[in-house]
């Protein structure tokens, strides 16, 4: 099978899967044994978390049956023990199966060379990871993406018409063994997404992109945008009291949905009161502004717990040095935030005067999953972004009825991951915000000269 062969990403799109449907689907995957996640723990709660369930799940050792090493430790908030559970499991999953790589299905060469044969492929134009002047630092580990650049390609489907588009399979699957695979760039878990339905995963994918593109533009222009005034949804305000206030934590939300005019926001999560994890960044996109902001809330605790966490096990990165040399990781980039002298560099973040009521932001219908993934593809290619969509789910993962996709775009700003290996190539980081009147020009080696403490 090859990685878009057969994948129709409206299948599912006419419910939700419910709970019950979710859990019962997803048990299969859970064993001590032959399970791809051996075990689910509750985790502790300290007096200033958030109220509500946090697990912990631990994938196998996927080392010897798929040829790499999968992400161990995954996990999942929710105000619900079964949400969470699920999201533990679900999390386990997806990174599992994204480091399978069907390499019969794979294809090698160049831009040009693909084309020559008669296929779409991404190109270069298309493409632009890095800045220029990034490939002449010292120890930068990439090269130039250009149409002689030869590398393994996989097949994705083009979400608003269907095309096949053939992508760069180091961009796409966790791993980064091929042979003979020149380094153009790095993967990341962004776009990826475990769900009972291709219309679900494909769903996921898009919000996950969606957000950390918006969050990513704010972060590099330091932009001050609106925060969302939570009394003007009174469900929204009695999540927040019940449970977000009694951790006796600052939290603020930021309206990201300027960029694409689909509902996303970042949480921020700030502890004025002690010296431990000063700062917790999460951020969401759905189909309603309260759903988004509802994910939000649970996304900004959990960074925030795990800054925690490292605090005390002492992984943490001085505030001043080589940036360059010490942060290398996400993890990196939340032990950097667990020093209170790196807070004023984030106070642009909820810095704004203005609000906004919940019902100001936009919406998209989401009765169904198809509806949302129709509503997500037309909203996103009028404004010229493409969806690339890659169906990686492993065959164990398929057999027991699940879908694991990878969610691709050109255009949107990436989370990147490690100072050195920021992303700093693409017009749309240079030029969307200025459009927007949001900021003036802004050269790219004149950007937020901080690390980001995005997770």
């Amino acid at each position: 099978m090859t990685s878009a062969t057969g994948y129709r990403p409206g299948a599912g799109a006419d419910r939700w899967t419910s709970t019950a449907e979710a859990e019962a689907a997803m048990a299969i995957y859970l064993s001590p044994l032959t399970g791809i996640v051996r075990r689910v723990h509750e985790r502790m709660h300290d007096v200033d978390d958030l109220y509500a369930h946090s697990m912990g799940s631990e994938t196998c050792d996927s080392r010897l049956l798929l040829g790499a090493p999968c992400n161990k430790g995954n996990g999942g908030w929710d105000a619900s023990h079964t949400g969470a559970r699920l999201a533990a499991i679900g999390e386990g999953v997806e990174r599992y199966s994204a480091a399978w790589v069907p390499e019969e299905a794979l294809r090698y060469g160049s831009a040009e060379e693909l084309t020559d044969a008669g296929l779409t492929c991404l190109q270069p134009a298309q493409l632009t990871l890095f800045a220029d002047w990034q490939f002449g630092r010292t120890g930068f580990p990439y090269v130039p993406f250009t149409a002689a650049t030869r590398l393994w390609w996989t097949e994705s489907r083009r979400l608003h018409d269907g095309a096949p588009v053939w992508l760069p399979a180091q961009l796409t699957y966790l791993r980064n063994n091929l042979p003979d695979d020149s380094r153009i760039g790095y993967p990341t878990s962004s776009g990826l997404a475990f769900a009972n339905t291709p219309a679900e995963a494909a769903v996921s994918g898009i919000l996950e992109l969606v957000e950390r593109d918006a969050f990513m533009l704010a972060w590099h222009h330091r932009l001050s945008l609106p925060l969302l005034d939570p009394g003007s949804d009174p469900a929204l305000a009695e999540l927040i009291r019940r449970h977000a206030t009694p951790s006796g934590l600052d939290f603020h939300l930021v309206d990201l949905s300027v960029f694409t005019g689909i509902p996303a926001m970042l949480g921020v999560v700030r502890n004025r009161a002690s010296e431990l994890a000063p700062i917790g960044l999460g951020a969401a996109a759905a189909g309603s502004p309260r759903r988004a902001a509802a994910k939000t809330l649970f996304e900004a605790f959990s960074t925030r717990t795990w800054a925690w966490a490292q605090q005390r096990e002492g992984q943490v990165v001085a505030p001043h040095g080589d940036y360059d040399k010490t942060v290398r990781d996400f993890e990196d980039h939340v032990g950097l935030y667990t020093s209170a002298e790196m807070v004023p560099g984030t106070e642009f973040l909820t810095a704004s005067p203005h609000r906004r009521a919940l019902a100001e932001l936009p919406a998209l219908p989401d009765g169904t999953p198809g509806q949302l993934l129709s509503g997500l593809v037309s909203t996103l290619a009028e404004q010229g972004v493409d969806l690339l969509a890659v169906d990686v789910t492993s065959p164990d993962v398929r057999e027991a009825g699940g879908h694991v996709v990878k969610v691709f775009s050109p255009q949107l700003q990436p989370l990147d991951v490690g100072f050195q290996q920021r992303m700093l190539g693409g017009r749309r980081l240079r030029e969307l915000p200025v459009a927007l009147g949001l900021t003036g020009q802004v050269d790219t080696e004149h950007l937020n000269p901080l690390p980001h403490p995005f997770p």
